[in-house]
């Protein structure tokens, strides 16, 4: 049972580095090169241009003294007001939320594909210890695992590409660019809409990108599910229903796998964290909408609200994400706690 000095030491330890996070990043965001106020009013040219930069620096704060900014800054935060975008001219908060809902989706379906795949593949080595398809599929899960995710993207869309695949880039094709949901989850909202056209448009757009990222989980699932299955066929009550002539498949069904869930579900929660990130960088690869492609945007057009946004929420979405997986882990195993 969790104790509350131990909650309560996370809380605010979490809470010290997301105040900690929105300041950094303002800081290092604001001193970067480039000037917002010049976004914001056009870019103008002429004999009127200085009034309307100024003008545009007094509309964004710029203006003020840095400490003045940085505690406006983190009030606002707190209080749900994270500013307008400079190039969208919509709020930071929904240009973020949207983002962050399609890079969710794209790691949700990562593991989607994962999951089953490692839990084959690392079922089947564990059961063949020692012979060459454990070595084969040692090397494939190192290979998966090691490869950085950009070249594996980078590769897969080449190949469609190549081969015809018409269904790259964006999340739905822009003929359905008005179609909006509850859940942020195209795939879900069409379906919740009745709209299977959508719903095919969406998934054959998200399974290659998802493919790419899924080769990760893959790779380190396989491993871990092939070394806590050898260790679990090792234990005596096993190696009873064995001799006692019990078939394979039920022996592995009901005694191997429940041992093994506690040790897959906190490393798919670790794994979580990395592969938010990663998927920003497939997004970018395969210009797909998400929180890479919206940074990477924001990044070119100076738009400070939005960059510092985008890092904020993605930085609190990690810690919230490790902070949760430690406690999953602290109720699993008390001696965490101590």
């Amino acid at each position: 049972m969790l104790s509350l000095n131990y909650l309560l030491k996370r809380f605010f330890a979490s809470l010290f580095l997301i105040l900690g996070t929105i300041v950094i990043t303002f800081l290092l965001i604001n001193f970067a090169p480039g000037d917002p106020a010049l976004v914001w009013a056009g870019k103008p040219r002429g004999p009127q241009a200085s009034i309307a930069i100024e003008k545009a620096r007094e509309y964004l704060g710029l203006d003020l003294p840095l400490y003045t900014r940085i505690a406006i800054h983190v009030y606002r935060f707190f209080t749900g007001d994270w500013g307008t975008s400079v190039q969208f001219k919509l709020p930071v908060l929904n240009l973020v939320a949207r983002s962050f809902m399609a890079s969710l989706e794209l790691v949700v379906y990562s593991f989607i594909i994962a999951i089953p795949i490692a839990l084959w593949l690392g079922t089947t080595v564990a059961l063949r210890r020692g012979s060459y398809i454990d070595r084969l599929v040692y090397y494939i899960s190192v290979v998966f695992a090691g490869s950085p995710r950009f070249m594996v993207a980078g590769i897969l869309y080449l190949i469609l590409y190549l081969s015809g695949y018409s269904f790259l880039g964006l999340r739905t094709s822009p003929s359905y660019a008005t179609f909006r949901g509850l859940t942020g989850f195209i795939t879900i909202d069409s379906i919740i809409s009745g709209r299977i056209d959508v719903f095919v448009d969406s998934l054959l757009r998200l399974l290659p990108p998802a493919l790419a990222l899924s080769t990760y989980p893959i790779g380190v699932l396989t491993r871990v599910i092939r070394v806590s299955l050898s260790e679990t066929f090792e234990e005596e009550y096993v190696r009873q229903a064995i001799s006692l002539g019990i078939d394979r498949k039920s022996i592995v069904r009901r005694y191997a796998y429940p041992n093994i869930i506690s040790v897959v579900a906190q490393l798919i929660g670790l794994m979580f964290s990395y592969l938010l990130l990663e998927a920003m960088v497939v997004e970018n690869v395969f210009v797909r909408e998400g929180l890479g492609n919206l940074v990477s945007r924001a990044i070119v057009a100076s738009d400070f609200p939005l960059l510092i946004g985008a890092t904020v929420f993605t930085a609190i979405v990690l810690i919230i994400t490790n902070t949760l997986a430690d406690v999953i882990q602290a109720i699993t195993n008390p001696r965490v706690q101590i």
